[in-house]
């Protein structure tokens, strides 16, 4: 994936201002061009937001920031935005699991996130480092999908010479821990090809594994976490059974910035 055009969420929020800065550091270090949405009700509204858009992006220099403002349901038209402008990737800030305008709860985050084929970035109030995601941690079980995920933190890694953090979830059955083994192997020998640091971490199974992913995140202080969309009714497909665990990782305290990739097909081409 080469990240040229970027889609960047905004509602004039701080959390909105936090989103374009990460979006600023992609593009500046990736020489790609920004697209700043916003969604209005009516085409009464359309030519004053993006005099706002292009006030809220003025300070912003040595990158292309183009304002699009389109009419409807902001859930349903980031998807839509976002192939428009033929976008690699989405940048969307989350105001956590309270109040929220266009940039929305960690909910609703996640249904934005399965209308869009494009990989997410969510952040919250955490600005992105002078050196980019230099850490990124990513959860690991023995799912058949995880290849595209790899493939897509690849991709982020070699911008930003990042190291990645592999955090597998620990298996008791016999079988599925062999398919872990397998995935973990196919990782090191994927990333070493790609000449990408690497080091590899397996839970201690002690509490629930997005509590142990976050506690390691923290360790290591991560820039970024990078999980796969598995099923849409299910953001991480085998790492987390339930939407509270699911909001609890997208608006995490620590506010790191989680990268959702949306599987191209689930069923053929990503077996590890």
């Amino acid at each position: 994936m080469e990240i040229k055009k970027i889609l960047v969420a905004t509602d004039f929020t701080e959390v909105s201002e936090i989103a374009i800065e990460h979006a600023v550091k992609l593009a500046s270090t990736t020489k790609g061009v920004i697209y700043a949405l916003h969604v209005v009700k009516s085409e009464d509204e359309v030519e004053e937001t993006k005099e706002k858009i292009n006030a809220q992006v003025s300070k912003h220099t040595g990158v292309e920031i183009n304002p699009l403002v389109r009419i409807g349901s902001f859930i349903n038209e980031i998807g839509d935005a976002a192939a428009e402008v033929q976008a690699q990737l989405i940048i969307m800030g989350t105001h956590g699991p309270k109040g929220f305008k266009q940039i929305v709860t960690g909910s609703d985050a996640m249904k934005v996130v399965t209308h869009s084929t494009k990989p997410f970035i969510v952040t919250q109030n955490k600005t992105i480092g002078e050196q980019g995601y230099k850490h990124v941690v990513v959860p690991l079980d023995m799912s058949d999908d995880s290849k595209q995920k790899l493939d897509e933190v690849a991709d982020i890694a070699k911008y930003f010479n990042s190291k990645i953090h592999i955090f597998a979830k620990q298996e008791k059955d016999s079988s599925l821990a062999a398919k872990l083994r397998n995935n973990i192997l196919f990782a090191k020998k994927y990333y070493a090809t790609k000449g990408i640091e690497l080091d590899i971490t397996v839970s201690e199974g002690k509490g629930s594994f997005d509590d142990e992913l976050l506690t390691f995140a923290g360790d290591v202080n991560a820039d970024l976490i990078a999980i796969v969309n598995t099923l849409k009714w299910n953001m991480f497909g085998g790492l987390f059974s339930t939407k509270r665990r699911e909001e609890h990782l997208i608006t995490n305290e620590a506010q790191i910035p989680v990268l959702c990739v949306n599987p191209i097909d689930v069923t053929a081409g990503y077996s590890m």
